[in-house]
């Protein structure tokens, strides 16, 4: 699945403990549904937080 961060950038992005495609909760937080971690990461377009 594709995430989309505020600025319009689009990319699949994995989970670094289980390698599972990460989605998009309903609050726009990355969240992995196999191993239940909710990831920081920067967005490589803008440089903010996802």
């Amino acid at each position: 699945m594709v995430v989309e961060h505020i600025c319009g950038f689009k990319k699949e992005i994995y989970c670094r403990e289980c390698g599972t495609e990460l989605i998009q909760n309903s609050h726009d937080r990355l969240f992995c549904q196999k191993c239940g971690r909710h990831p920081t990461i920067l967005c490589p377009n803008c440089g903010r937080l996802w």
